[in-house]
Order: C-alpha cells, then structure tokens, then sequence
C-alpha cells in the first residue's frame, strides 16, 4: 500500500497544481474579455494575453477556452479518488479504472469544443484592426485545447495511468470483476426459462386435457352413430326378411 499512498499525494498534489492553474486560466479569460467587450472588438489596445491570479502560472493561460488546464484537472482528481479508494479498502471496476466511463470521449469532446470556440472567437474581432497577434490567440486556444486531450487521452491515460492503477487494484484484491453481474445474468437467465417451461408445461397440460375432451366427446359420437347404423341395418335386414317370406309365399 506503500505506492498506493504515494500516488495517492501524488495525484491529489498535482490535481491541486491543475486547479490552481485551471482558476488562474478563467481569471485571465474573463479580464481579456471583459478588456475585449470594452473595446467594441478593437484590440488595438488590448494584450493578447493578460494575466490571470497566479503570475508563476501565467505560462498555462494560452487557451481562452480554459479546456488545455480543466482536461488535466479532471483527470488527476479521478486519480487522487481512485487511489484514496483502494487506501480505503473499496473494491472498484477494473474497466474504466481509475477513470469513469466515458471519459476518453468527453475529453476528446472537451478538445474539439476548444478547437471550435478558437475559431468562433475569431468573428469577434474588427475585422479592420486585427492583427496576426490576434488570430494567433485564437490558433493558441484551437490547438492548445485539441493536443491535451490527444496528449492526456492517447498518452497519459491509456498507456501509463490505467495499466498502473489496475495493476495496483489487481494486486491489493480490490479489483471487481464482472462474474458477479454474469451470475445474475445467468441466474435470471435460469428464471426465465423456468418460468417458460412452467407456462409450456401448463399450456402442454391444458392442451392435452382439452385433446382428451375431445377425444372422449368424438369416441361418444362416433360409437352412437355406429350403433344407430348397426340398428338400422339390423331393421332392414328383418325387413327384406319379412319381404322375402311373403314373396315365397
């Protein structure tokens, strides 16, 4: 457990770091737009970059979309959680750990926002006054925002920090596999073809009784009128009898 509680102050320190940066990133994003509306669009005087809460990370503000610090932020607090889960004995999926489902495509979806809200932001500006500073912004936040979440998801994630969680999951025994849920798909499985066999069973019966019926109602049929043809022949037997001892006589 001695690693686990390391990447555990690992994770949580650099998910602190992320969101000291991710603060300072929405701060330096609101003070340019805020410069930026005042300016009617003209960024003759405003900076291109303006800086955020924390100076000494100033150099993570690129993206005015703020998705290249927020990525990483997500990611390292999913970390520190996992690894204070297995610190506390809680037994977790292996599949998506120590990340959630989904996760690889909400990255990519959060990379491809960037991209487009570095090309909308374009449209702001006078189109008189821009300057190659300007679209360079914009680029900034279109690509910044697209490479972390191809670095952190094709790089980061898949490579390094899921094969080393699972591996520590794994190896502590807090890894749930999905042989419980099998069983109880299995298990309901069983249920209902037992129930089906019970209602074809029932529905066999029901049909057999109903056949017997019948069979009785047609034996009854059938003997009677063969009984009534059986005294109705006898009758004309005695009849041509009655005939031919009159014709003799």
């Amino acid at each position: 457990m001695k690693t686990v509680k390391m990447l555990f102050v690992a994770s949580l320190g650099l998910a602190v770091l992320a969101g000291l940066a991710f603060v300072n990133n929405v701060v330096a994003l609101v003070r340019w737009w805020k410069a930026f509306l005042a300016a009617g669009g003209d960024t003759a005087g405003v900076p291109a970059h303006l800086p955020g809460c924390f100076a000494w990370l100033d150099w993570s503000a690129v993206d005015y979309s703020a998705v290249t610090t927020f990525i990483p932020l997500l990611g390292f607090i999913c970390m520190a959680r996992a690894a204070w889960g297995m610190l506390r004995g809680r037994r977790m999926r292996a599949g998506d750990f120590p990340f959630f489902r989904g996760s690889d495509q909400l990255n990519v979806a959060l990379g491809l926002f960037g991209t487009l809200w570095g090309i909308i932001v374009i449209g702001y500006f006078k189109l008189d006054t821009v300057q190659m500073a300007d679209l360079m912004q914009c680029l900034h936040t279109a690509l910044f925002s697209t490479l972390m979440a191809v670095v952190w998801v094709f790089m980061i994630d898949r490579p390094l920090v899921r094969p080393l969680f699972t591996r520590l999951l794994e190896r502590s025994g807090l890894a749930e596999t999905d042989d419980g849920d099998l069983a109880a798909a299995v298990d309901r499985l069983v249920e209902r073809l037992g129930a089906a066999s019970d209602a074809f069973d029932a529905r066999q019966k029901a049909y057999e009784a109903a056949f017997e019926k019948r069979q009785r109602e047609y034996t009854e049929f059938f003997t009677r009128r063969i009984a009534e043809l059986e005294k109705r022949a006898q009758e004309s037997e005695q009849k041509l009898a009655a005939v031919s001892a009159a014709l003799r006589a």
